[in-house]
């Protein structure tokens, strides 16, 4: 009898107890709450516009679409809070990573085929982490073709931060070559841009690419410094810039990378060739 008694006991303890658990799980469907661990930075709360729509808030807090603007165009408030964000990200740990990321040789990002996809993604990557320090930034780019940016920026002269990733120390340098040199390096890209097959657009591109790392000199000069610069992001920024614009082209649209398999994915991440075909869908655009 007792032992009867006790298993209709615990039996009623286990049903109260499933229906306590139910109706937490209930109340938590009607009530739902982002976990604080789970919200990284203060930005990530402005993701759903609609949960502040009756709110005043400025239009830059909600994430996209965005704009990257050219450097030269920056107000003294936007250059620092892109400076700001960067500086942040060197001191919690964010870019050393990132650097490293670029000097794998594993994840080919310098191949004709690979060069501008990869990059496009490892440029969104950077982004997503300083839109994370401050939503109204983004990456500027550094537009090289105009006379009048043929040299270092005014505002990055003295920016030579000191970066530590996991594998070194990168103490930032340059050793700019002339203004007309930059100029001559930039004097190819009309002939590239009138290309309409992608392998010679992307192959002729690679090359200026590479001309205008070595004309900045320095950390600029190797592929496993480079990123510790920020003149890295903004040269990578335009060159982007310039890929959008011939996608946009008459000559350019719909020619896209010849990748497949392993190839078409930008690791280390999971975006496919396919993903890096619209800045839009990205969530970004070039003013």
């Amino acid at each position: 009898m007792n032992a009867t008694k006790s298993a209709k006991t615990i039996a009623t303890a286990k049903t109260a107890s499933t229906e306590e658990h139910k109706h937490a799980l209930d109340t938590d469907h009607r009530e739902p709450r982002m976990p604080e661990m789970q919200m990284l930075n203060f930005a990530e709360i402005f993701r759903d516009r609609a949960q502040f729509r009756h709110l005043k808030l400025p239009k830059w807090l909600f994430a996209t679409p965005y704009a990257r603007k050219d450097q030269a165009t920056l107000s003294a408030t936007e250059q620092g809070r892109f400076l700001c964000a960067f500086n942040t990200l060197i001191s919690n740990g964010t870019l050393g990573p990132l650097v490293d990321i670029h000097g794998d040789p594993a994840h080919a990002p310098h191949t004709t085929q690979r060069l501008f996809p990869w990059h496009r993604i490892y440029l969104l990557k950077f982004e997503m982490a300083l839109r994370a320090v401050h939503p109204d930034v983004s990456i500027p780019y550094w537009d090289w073709t105009q006379a009048s940016e043929q040299a270092i920026p005014p505002w990055l002269v003295g920016v030579t931060p000191t970066v530590t990733t996991p594998t070194r120390t990168i103490n930032v340098i340059r050793f700019p070559g002339t203004p007309a040199d930059l100029a001559t390096i930039a004097s190819n890209v009309p002939t590239i841009m009138a290309m309409s097959d992608f392998t010679q657009f992307a192959s002729n591109f690679n090359g200026v690419h590479g001309g205008v790392h070595v004309w900045v000199g320095g950390a600029m000069g190797s592929v496993p410094t480079s990123p510790a610069d920020p003149m890295f992001w903004m040269h990578h920024a335009n060159l982007d810039r310039l890929w959008w614009q011939w996608q946009n082209s008459a000559q350019g649209a719909g020619k896209n990378p010849s990748l497949s398999g392993a190839a078409a994915i930008m690791d280390p991440w999971t975006y496919s060739e396919v993903d890096t075909r619209s800045i839009s869908t990205l969530g970004y655009t070039y003013i």
